[in-house]
C-alpha cells in the first residue's frame, strides 16, 4: 500500500523498540527501508512504502 510519509507515522514499525511501553511509530522517509513510489521525485508529499516486505502487490 502506498502512503505519504506523514500518513506512515500513524502505523507501527516492527523493527524499532517500544517507546514507553507503546509500539514505535513508522519513521517514514527518515527510515532506510522507506522506498518512494517514484524515486526521481522524492518530495515530502510523494507516496511510498516500507521496503521491508518488498514491493506492494501490483505496484510497479
Amino acid at each position: 500500500m502506498f502512503v505519504t510519509a506523514s500518513d506512515a507515522a500513524a502505523r507501527i514499525c516492527p523493527l524499532l523498540p517500544p517507546v514507553a511501553d507503546k509500539p514505535a511509530p513508522c519513521q517514514g522517509s527518515a527510515c532506510m527501508m522507506w522506498r518512494f513510489r517514484y524515486p526521481e521525485r522524492r518530495s515530502v508529499d510523494d507516496t511510498g512504502y516500507c521496503g521491508l516486505a518488498g514491493k506492494p502487490a501490483g505496484a510497479m
